[in-house]
This record gives C-alpha cells, sequence and structure tokens, in this order.
C-alpha cells in the first residue's frame, strides 16, 4: 500500500468525525513513520483516544492494528528506505522530550513477538521442525551479512541434537565445495532479512535446482526467496532502531530448537552424553572444578607472597 493508496482509503470514506479528520491529516503527513507507530503513539502524537484509532483503522478495512501495519510493512519492505533516511526518521521520534528509548523498544519487540505469533501457521511451524530433524536428510543452514550470527547460533543448536548439520557462512571461495554434493534429500534452511544478500539467493538456487527442500525464515511474503521456499516463516523485525530488529527472529529459531526435539528417537540421549563428554576431555567451558583449582593456585602463590 502506496501513500497514494492509503490516501485514496481515506478518502473513499463518506464521513469523519473531527477526531477521525486529525488521524486522517496525521497519515497523510507521515505517512513513512506509520510504520513505526502503535495505536498508543497515534493516539498521542493526534490528541485522540485509542479507541477512535483503532475504530478509524477498522473503517479503513481492518480487522486490527497489526494487520494494517504488517501490510504497510510489506510496502515499506518493497521500496525499503536507506539507512540514512531510517536514521532521520528516527532520530526525529529521539528528539521528542521524554521519550522513554528502553521502554519504546521494549514495547516494539513485544508487539514484534506477538505479530509473528499471529503471521505463523502452528501447522507450518511444526512440519518445518519436523523436516530438520528428519533421519537421512543433511541439514544445511545459512545467513549472510547481518543474519550470519543468526545463522551460526542456530547451527550450534541443531548440530547438537543432530548429525550432518552444515553451516554455509561467508566464506565465498569455499562455497562451491560446500554445495558440489547437494542432492533432493537434503534441506536448505536459510535465514533471508532485508538488504536480501545476493549470496543466499545463489545458494538457494543450488538447492531448489537439485530438487532439495527450503525452509526460509525471513521478514516478508515478498521477499525474493518466496517462490522458491517449499515452507517460509514471517517474522516481524521493525522496530525503534534503524535497523531490523532480531528478537523476533531469534525467538522462532529458539522455538524452532524446542519443537525439534518433539520428532528426535532416543538416540539423542546417547548424542547429547557424547557431546558432554567431548567437551569436558577438551575443556572447552568454565566449570567448578576448573574454578577450584585455579583458585587454590592463586591462594598457594598468595600465601608464599606474603610470607616473603
Amino acid at each position: 500500500m502506496t501513500a497514494q493508496d492509503l490516501i485514496d482509503k481515506i478518502r473513499s470514506l463518506k464521513k469523519l468525525t473531527p477526531s477521525e479528520a486529525k488521524i486522517a491529516e496525521y497519515f497523510s503527513r507521515n505517512y513513512a513513520e506509520i510504520v513505526f507507530e502503535n495505536v498508543t503513539s497515534i493516539s498521542q502524537k493526534t490528541g485522540v483516544s485509542k479507541a477512535t484509532v483503532v475504530r478509524f483503522i477498522s473503517k479503513l478495512g481492518y480487522h486490527r492494528f497489526s494487520a494494517f501495519r504488517s501490510e504497510l510493512r510489506h510496502s515499506a519492505l518493497l521500496e525499503r528506505k536507506p539507512l540514512s533516511t531510517r536514521y532521520t526518521l528516527k532520530k526525529k521520534q529521539l528528539n521528542n522530550n521524554g521519550v522513554d528509548i528502553l521502554g519504546r523498544n521494549f514495547s516494539d519487540i513485544m508487539r514484534n513477538l506477538q505479530d509473528t505469533h499471529f503471521l505463523i501457521d502452528q501447522k507450518v511451524f511444526m512440519a518445518a521442525a519436523r523436516i530438520i530433524v528428519e533421519p537421512g536428510r543433511n541439514l544445511y543452514i545459512t545467513g549472510q551479512r547481518r543474519s550470519y550470527a543468526m545463522a551460526y547460533v542456530f547451527h550450534i543448536m541443531m548440530n547438537r541434537i543432530r548429525s550432518n548439520s552444515f553451516l554455509l557462512g561467508p566464506q565465498t571461495t569455499m562455497l562451491p565445495d560446500l554445495l558440489m554434493d547437494i542432492n533432493s534429500r537434503d534441506v536448505l534452511f536459510a535465514i533471508f532479512r532485508h538488504p536480501y544478500a545476493k549470496q543466499t539467493l545463489r545458494i538457494a538456487r543450488r538447492f531448489s535446482d537439485q530438487g532439495a527442500q527450503i525452509i526460509l525464515v525471513t521478514d516478508s511474503e515478498f521477499s525474493p526467496l518466496a517462490d522458491l521456499a517449499h515452507i517460509q516463516i514471517v517474522v516481524a523485525s521493525e522496530g525503534f532502531s534503524i535497523f531490523q530488529s532480531c528478537t523476533a527472529v531469534t525467538a522462532v529459531l529458539e522455538t524452532l530448537s524446542i519443537a525439534a526435539l518433539k520428532f528426535c528417537d532416543k538416540t539423542i540421549y546417547n548424542r547429547l552424553e557424547n557431546s558432554e563428554k567431548l567437551f569436558r576431555e577438551f575443556e572447552l567451558f568454565w566449570s567448578s572444578k576448573s574454578f577450584d583449582t585455579a583458585g587454590m593456585e592463586y591462594l598457594k602463590a598468595f600465601r608464599k607472597k606474603d610470607k616473603s
């Protein structure tokens, strides 16, 4: 929905109350900022009640404000503004004296979580959880640029509960070697958010050409990979920052790792037990025993120094 589309929708309404006219005026003058707003902030900025804002959104044809904002977000994603423009918009919000930055950001995070929960079909979500731990499949996980950190963390979780899990990171020169043996039984799990990395597109096309399944975690139904994905999980990610929020994406990945346990067999216990044994042998992590040893050494050194 473009700015003109929104204006046309407002004009199609037969009659507006004085309060609704204030909202309409605000929308027409601040179209680029509405995607970052909520019912409370619009109420405060227009001087009308929250109930009036909700009724006006209903008049525009939306059963809830999140549906209205979701349509605006899709348009914003298709015409994503550069960070410099987003900075200008956010800076104006930050210059508002008395703004509770912590509270506002937390509020946006909670709204993203709620919107994401609303967007995800439970049956589709559980199907994705089943596929990523299905025996006989190789699982490849990728995320490029800002999505790489999330892909890395998800790979760690998956690698603990299943074998044949591979991370496709930013090592461009090695990718052809890693993709050489892809077949139709393999699965690609891709985290793909704006700005959409071409490397992820290339990887996904390779999997698609080989008939492999693709599970996509993205920020829009209209992302460039939508047509290739067998399962697509859309996550809300707008917020108070000039960057996209990562919280809802991280929550989805964590929940997928939980849901996947439902489809794991008893061999996972042995795998987890063996991994813990290896971690102890290689002394990878801090333990109370290592602390006690270090503490005793420190105490001996301290006493020796004190005597001298």
